[in-house]
């Protein structure tokens, strides 16, 4: 199993026992802050552990929305 991300893949990053999720930078959360918050920035995307998200946070639902543009039909872009 190769521990590379390719460029055309958006994923969870689990690394040492922490959760990061992926967000672009025009679509942080309100919570977000560059000082406080656990995160890390790759490829375009800033990767936040899941420990910073309230505990009322949908990780099955944030999972279901996770796509990459280049998969998206022209049409459902904004």
């Amino acid at each position: 199993m190769s521990n590379t991300i390719k460029s055309n893949q958006i994923q969870i990053i689990k690394i040492n026992n922490n959760t990061y999720l992926p967000y672009q930078l025009h679509q942080l959360p309100k919570f977000f802050d560059k000082y406080t918050t656990d995160h890390f920035n790759l490829k375009g995307y800033c990767y936040i552990s899941i420990n910073d998200h309230s505990d009322s946070f949908n990780l099955k639902n944030f999972k279901d929305r996770l796509t990459f543009n280049k998969d998206i039909h022209y049409s459902l872009k904004r």
